[in-house]
C-alpha cells in the first residue's frame, strides 16, 4: 500500500508538471497587449475629460453673457418707460405751447381791431 500510495504520489507530481507553471515571458506575452489596450483607453479618458472641462469653461461663458443680457435689457426696458415720459412730458407741453399761441393769436387779432377802431375816430 506505500508502494501503490508513493506511485501515486510520484504520478500526480508527474502530471502536475506536464502541464508546467507560466514563465514570467509567457506572462509578459499575455499581459503586453492588455498594457497597451489600458494605456490606450487611459489616453481616451484623459481626452475625453479635457474635452469636457473645455465644454464646461464654455458653457459658463454664455451663462454669464446671458446674464449680462438680462441686466442690459432690465436697463434698457427702464431708460424706454423714462424716454416715454418725458415724451408724455413733451407732449403735453407742445399742446400746451399751442394753445398759449393761439390765445396769443386772438389777443393779437383783438389788439389790432382795437388799434384800427382808434385809428378811425
Amino acid at each position: 500500500m506505500k508502494k501503490s500510495a508513493v506511485l501515486l504520489l510520484a504520478i500526480g507530481i508527474l502530471f502536475g508538471l506536464s502541464f508546467g507553471c507560466a514563465t514570467q515571458e509567457q506572462v509578459k506575452g499575455q499581459l503586453s497587449p492588455l498594457a497597451d489596450k489600458v494605456d490606450k483607453l487611459d489616453g481616451k479618458v484623459s481626452s475625453i475629460e479635457s474635452k469636457l472641462a473645455d465644454v464646461a469653461k464654455k458653457s459658463e461663458a454664455p451663462a454669464a453673457d446671458f446674464e449680462q443680457l438680462k441686466k442690459d435689457a432690465a436697463e434698457a426696458k427702464a431708460a424706454v418707460a423714462k424716454a416715454e415720459a418725458a415724451a408724455a412730458k413733451a407732449e403735453a407741453a407742445a399742446t400746451r405751447a399751442e394753445a398759449a399761441a393761439e390765445k396769443a393769436e386772438a389777443a393779437a387779432s383783438k389788439s389790432k381791431k382795437a388799434f384800427e377802431l382808434q385809428q378811425k375816430k
